[in-house]
């Protein structure tokens, strides 16, 4: 068994797992290091394997800058991950990633002993159980198909241990705990490769391109719902108006009930919930709620610019989300959120890497979110159209993002109604502007 090179960014962590490894006969070779990125390129080209263990919580940049390297050709071909740290932001990005990640030294070693030709297998968690005991075979089940009938690969060894049987000898695999965290951090981590990122090919870039240039700043729900328009992303049959009539009339033509917001870039709906009213049912009312809004508005920042409301037609949705959506080196990161008062509570959410297939996209959101079952639950055709609409806005939004990748700091969306007759919209959105502008003037003084 050719000895792993595992880099750590601590030293106290790196004879932890040496002296792990030690007692269970796993050639290792720790190596504490400060500069990560560098250390595991050079490494890389060695003939012997790499694994990670790090106690600080690496950026997202980083384990996308790792997961970027260039002789890496699936997400599968990723080195084993120990991420001590307890954020789970990390965790769930390195998983989407490919990585395979643990969280303690243990289930680390489990990985390392398994060797880099059963971590690359297409379902290496599938392995026989019928050598364990009943207690071990409990905790092995459930991570990814029945035993089968193949020759037997792991058994019950002495101290509690797992063995792997092979023409040599056999191999200390770790107690049934850490083998099964182990091989759970295979199940759980994203396999598939990842497609090219997106580009807006046909879109209509002039009126994003006249918005967005300027000073940093976070445009308006109508100014980035125009940014957007461009790409087709999905957004809800409304209009922006100024006077109450104006409301009343754009109310009646739409149909009610609507849904009545105050338009402006200091306040947000997702900030203050009191200056969004869905369900309003007559043209009196929209005409009241329209005055009601903005003394609500005066009250709260007299100073705020208002552009008016946004009257929308009100469809009934199943589920309201979150998105804050990135550009991150080659990659976008969107995090997915429930968005209704329980969710945002509860900090029910998912970190989504984009772009990426229908079924990695479902897989995500049911490993990550709690109330997957939400937006997932009922008839496959319901549930794939709704994975179908949600992953088709999100990856218009990642070719919004890739278009302007200096000018663009990100897209929040807040919230993201998934209907109840199928399909999504975007009801509110904020486009946040970098200064991208300002140094480009700076520079060509």
């Amino acid at each position: 068994m050719r000895p792993w090179t595992v880099l750590s960014d601590d030293a106290a962590l790196a004879v932890e797992i040496a002296r792990a490894a030690s007692v269970l006969g796993i050639p290792v070779d720790p190596r504490p290091t400060a500069d990560l990125p560098g250390a595991f390129l050079r490494a890389r080209r060695a003939p012997t394997p790499v694994a990670l263990a790090l106690v600080a919580s690496p950026s997202d940049r980083s384990l996308v800058d790792l997961a970027s390297r260039p002789d890496a050709r699936a997400p599968a071909d990723l080195p084993p991950l120990l991420l001590v740290a307890g954020q789970r932001a990390p965790v769930d990005l390195a998983r989407e990633l490919g990585f395979p990640v643990v969280r303690e030294v243990g289930p680390l070693l489990a990985l390392l002993a398994l060797g880099p030709a059963t971590l690359a297998e297409e379902e290496p968690w599938t392995l026989p159980l019928r050598a364990l005991t009943s207690a071990d075979r409990k905790r092995l089940e459930g991570l990814g198909g029945p035993a089968g009938d193949q020759p037997t690969r792991i058994e019950a060894g002495d101290a509690g241990l797992l063995r792997r049987l092979g023409s040599n000898a056999p191999e200390v695999l770790g107690t049934a705990q850490d083998v099964a965290a182990a091989l759970r951090a295979l199940r759980d981590r994203e396999r598939t490769p990842r497609p090219a990122l997106p580009r807006g090919e046909g879109a209509d870039r002039e009126p994003a391109r006249e918005l967005i240039y300027g000073p940093r700043r976070a445009l308006s729900d109508p100014s980035s719902k125009a940014a957007l328009a461009g790409y087709d992303v999905p957004l809800p049959a409304e209009e922006l108006c100024a006077s109450a009539s104006r409301a009343a009339v754009e109310a009646a033509r739409l149909g009610f009930p609507v849904r009545v917001a105050l338009a402006s870039p200091a306040l947000r709906g997702w900030d203050h919930p009191e200056l969004v009213q869905p369900g309003v049912e007559s043209a009196a009312r929209v005409r009241d709620v329209f005055r009601q809004l903005h003394a609500l508005a005066a009250a709260r920042a007299p100073d705020a610019p208002l552009l008016g409301v946004t009257v929308s037609a009100d469809a009934q949705a199943r589920a309201l989300l979150r998105v804050d959506a990135r550009l991150v080196g080659g990659v976008v990161l969107a995090d997915l959120a429930f968005a209704d008062p329980h969710g945002r509570t509860a900090g029910d959410r998912a970190r989504l890497v984009l772009p990426t297939s229908p079924g990695s996209f479902e897989r995500a959101l049911r490993q990550q979110l709690r109330g997957a079952a939400l937006l997932l639950d009922g008839q496959a055709a319901v549930r794939r159209g709704i994975v179908r609409a949600l992953g088709d806005a999100l990856l218009r939004l990642a070719a919004f993002l890739a278009d302007y990748p200096d000018e663009v700091e990100g897209v929040t969306v807040d919230p993201l109604a998934v209907l109840v007759g199928g399909g999504v919209e975007l009801r509110e959105v904020c486009v946040r502007v970098s200064d991208a502008f300002e140094r480009a003037l700076a520079g060509a003084r």
